[in-house]
């Protein structure tokens, strides 16, 4: 075999090495990309304050809903927006209302299953109604999740998933109209005593089906 035949050959299985493997490998991968939809859709579950916090001895689970949207973006990643409403009752007077916004990243993972399983995490702010003091107001927070789910047809996904919300108070200051006893009757009572008043961060969790629609 003379040297042209074996540049030729060298050649030619540079091309099926360099150029075809990549190249269907670069078609997987559009393939792929092409399957990532836009989705939005809700939810509706338990609502429960987080086992072992200080939530748990006043606050009892409740039924709690939400809602999200989901868009491919960026890189392998989605961006996830979501928001819920839930309503915490007690054994006494008292009740939470939490109405939680989140903003999101969440990872597909890469399981070769129907189900199909994400992970998310970011952050956003809690909208908190506490009764009977009447007091409300926004507070950060923390979210995490995780979802298990496949799709139905062609546009509808049905899973569940679990959401934790850490609202965070503990890094604001104390009211100044706390800093003194209150004395009028129209005031809330276990404020009478000011060490009594705590900034502390509340722990809640959510297990609930989830219904989607891929757009």
């Amino acid at each position: 075999m003379n040297y042209t035949n074996r540049y030729f050959l060298k050649y030619y299985f540079f091309l099926i090495l360099f150029g075809f493997v990549p190249s269907s490998l670069f078609s997987q991968n559009i393939e792929d990309y092409q399957k990532r939809r836009y989705e939005i859709g809700g939810w509706v579950g338990a609502a429960n304050p987080f086992p072992g916090t200080p939530a748990v001895r006043f606050l009892d689970t409740t039924l709690g809903g939400g809602f999200y949207a989901r868009m491919p973006w960026p890189y392998i990643f989605y961006t996830e927006v979501g928001g819920g409403y839930s309503v915490f009752l007690s054994r006494s007077e008292r009740s939470l209302t939490v109405m939680p916004l989140y903003t999101a990243l969440a990872y597909k993972l890469p399981i070769e299953m129907p189900i199909q399983f994400f992970v998310k995490a970011g952050g956003g702010g809690a909208y908190v109604v506490a009764r009977p003091a009447d007091t409300a107001r926004w507070d950060p927070m923390l979210y995490t999740g995780m979802e298990a789910s496949f799709i139905a047809g062609r546009r509808i996904r049905i899973g569940i998933r679990v959401d934790y919300n850490k609202v965070m108070e503990s890094n604001l200051n104390l009211p100044p109209e706390y800093t003194y006893p209150l004395a009028s009757p129209y005031d809330d009572p276990r404020l009478l005593n000011p060490s009594a008043y705590k900034l502390q961060n509340a722990d809640f969790f959510y297990f609930g089906l989830v219904v989607g629609v891929l757009l």
